[in-house]
């Protein structure tokens, strides 16, 4: 495999991005003597490699100071020239012509979080490109798991086109003898307003003795003047020092002879100096044996050879599925006679029994626990079982539901109303209220999505006005996130099966956009179906008004837009429901367990509500115990449904 290699950064005084490059194609080198690589750069690069075996070229044919130009103009010839089979550009950016498979290391999502911390051609040239060049790659490569998230909530890709290759300290970070005349913090990095020197400063300035001084190492960027011109404000000029660049061979003895390393930074990627810090604090004897123990064991967990292979794993990836998804697994057969669909079934009735609530057929294979199967074997599978459902649990079921039925139609006036706050995205049912599985009139469980930006507001707003008409014990606002934060950093089974059970009221096309923005969910529920929930409560008409929330579209029914309605698994649901009322006396609605539920605001889902409206205490225990659990010892014959 030809492999272009971008090596823009691998010249003059290297920062972090270089060293990246450096030591990742130094690694990359040493374990692959079968593939070609390439550099290109719009400057001469000089590098010592002598792992390469021979197959290191560097395309040296044309060289042009300005990197953008380069980049844009000059490097898509040469690559005509080279034929890569891939190429990988390392730092955010690519040709804007590149119709070449190719993978992009996108750090930080730094210029949307931080965007005034950079200079402004900066935020002019290079951010409107970096959405555009990370939807044309085959993957993007980043250095930590809150940069690929960062990457999935800024520009809105799926979790499945980025690979995580963690960085690593190189081997020459090692503990050196030395005995400073002073002691001191150090401080290593570029002069720029992201890496929060100022403050540093100040805390320093705060110290109430000043045995140490403070030692800044590094080059002066976008506004680094204000770093010294603070130190010199505070009177500090004695006390803290700026050593400017220092080349990488002298900081293992600056890192050697420091008390601590100190590091402010506001956005990272990777942070590898402090990878470095930790090399040293973990092999050095002074420390205490703790710190030493803790550094030493977090330290080993990162190797160059390592960020190596999973970077060329990921380009073989690029290469041979091109643009599929890169999570596409060979899938499993499943037999009615499966034990893995056996005890799918076994830890999905379990779970559902923990709340004393029953499952038809149709929902039970929708909440089917990691295992995908069709409708026909499912089937096959839960006849061969012989389960016998409990007619006084769906007659509980059915009690609660006329409960949350009648609370939510009550509602109705004051959730159009919630909906049409300025800003507010979709407001859907979670929690007891989308499961309709309430105990009492109060509480109706809500999620939200709000424009980004404006949530403290939304969230004021809605606040203030459901205390003055004393909704307060009504409408419970549990979830509020931003529509810039619609991927979840949370991938466990509580939060796929909170984002599973939403019954959106409004704002579907954003409900839409979140569920295909967690593609998680499928990992735990193989057989969710969106559609399912989507369709159970009308969305706001054109006129602006939502329509009856208690009148649902029954089978035969006609839509706006034309198309007939099908009977569905919910309508099926009911109507077993209908036929238990009729064949045995209606239970009585369980109490409430009376405690409280926490109102909060919050990015993720958490804590998680469980179906009869209680929190999840206990019940991330309660299903990692399932998780083990085998058919024959689940208790499964109170909360199964043979229809």
């Amino acid at each position: 495999m030809k492999i272009a290699f971008d090596g823009t950064v691998l010249h003059g005084r290297k920062s972090g991005v270089g060293y990246y490059c450096e030591e990742l194609l130094k690694a990359m080198l040493s374990m692959n003597h079968a593939d070609q690589f390439y550099v290109f750069s719009h400057q001469p690069v000089q590098l010592d490699i002598a792992s390469s075996n021979g197959n290191l070229k560097f395309t040296n044919s044309f060289h042009f100071p300005i990197r953008a130009f380069y980049l844009h103009a000059i490097l898509p010839r040469i690559l005509d020239k080279v034929q890569p089979d891939l190429c990988h550009y390392t730092n955010f950016l690519a040709p804007i012509s590149e119709d070449r498979p190719y993978v992009v290391t996108i750090h930080d999502m730094g210029l949307e979080v931080l965007r005034y911390s950079h200079p402004l051609a900066k935020r002019i040239y290079t951010r409107p490109l970096i959405p555009r060049v990370a939807r044309k790659a085959r993957l993007i490569l980043t250095n930590s798991e809150y940069s690929k998230w960062e990457i999935v909530r800024h520009l809105g890709l799926s979790e499945d086109r980025i690979r995580v290759t963690p960085l690593a300290a190189s081997p020459e970070f090692l503990p050196v003898p030395v005995r400073p005349r002073n002691p001191y913090f150090l401080y290593v990095g570029n002069l720029e307003p992201r890496k929060n020197l100022e403050r540093l400063i100040e805390a320093f300035a705060r110290m109430p003795r000043k045995e140490h001084q403070l030692v800044i190492v590094g080059d002066s960027w976008y506004r680094g003047g204000a770093v010294e011109k603070k130190a010199r404000s505070l009177g500090l000029n004695g006390e803290v020092k700026f050593l400017g660049y220092v080349p990488r061979a002298e900081l293992p003895g600056l890192f050697s002879g420091a008390t601590a390393f100190v590091y402010p930074s506001l956005l990272e990627g990777f942070g590898m100096t402090i990878l470095e810090a930790m090399e040293r604090v973990a092999q050095d004897t002074r420390l205490r044996e703790e710190l030493s123990r803790k550094g030493l064991r977090r330290a080993a967990e990162f190797s160059w050879e390592t960020t190596a292979r999973l970077t060329l794993e990921a380009y073989r990836e690029a290469v041979e599925r091109g643009l599929k998804p890169a999570t596409t697994l060979r899938k499993r057969i499943i037999t009615p006679r499966s034990d893995e669909l056996t005890n799918a079934i076994g830890k999905t009735i379990a779970y559902a029994k923990l709340f004393q609530y029953p499952l038809t057929n149709d929902e039970l294979r929708e909440r089917l626990f990691d295992v995908e199967v069709d409708e026909t074997t499912f089937t096959e599978g839960l006849k061969l079982l012989q389960l016998q459902s409990d007619p006084a649990l769906f007659e509980l079921r059915a009690a609660r539901e006329r409960i949350s039925d009648e609370a939510i139609q009550n509602a109705q006036p004051d959730l159009r109303t919630l909906a049409s706050i300025p800003f507010v995205r979709m407001v859907a049912f979670s929690g007891s209220t989308a499961h309709r599985n309430m105990t009492t009139g109060e509480d109706l469980d809500l999620f939200m999505v709000v424009e980004d930006g404006k949530l403290w507001g939304v969230f004021l707003l809605a606040t203030v006005w459901a205390k003055l008409k004393g909704l307060r014990e009504l409408l419970c606002m549990n979830y509020l996130i931003s529509d810039a934060a619609l991927p979840l950093f949370e991938h466990d089974a509580f939060t796929a099966q909170q984002v599973a059970s939403l019954k959106p009221f409004f704002g579907k096309a954003v409900y839409d956009r979140f569920t295909e923005m967690n593609p998680f969910v499928w990992r735990h529920f193989p057989n969710f179906n969106p559609a399912l929930h989507r369709q159970c409560y009308p969305d706001q008409g054109a006129n602006g008004k939502c329509a009856p929330m208690g009148s649902r579209p029954t089978a035969g029914a006609v839509q706006p837009n034309g198309a007939r309605i099908v009977p569905s698994a919910e309508g099926r649901r009911r109507s077993e429901i209908r036929r238990l009322r009729r064949s045995s006396r209606a239970a009585p609605a369980q109490t409430s367990h009376g405690q409280p539920q926490t109102r909060h605001l919050s990015p993720h889902f958490s804590p998680i509500d469980v179906p009869d409206g209680r929190r999840a205490m206990g019940t991330s225990r309660g299903l990692r115990e399932l998780r083990g659990c085998r058919f024959a010892s689940c208790p499964l014959s109170l909360t199964s449904a043979s229809a």
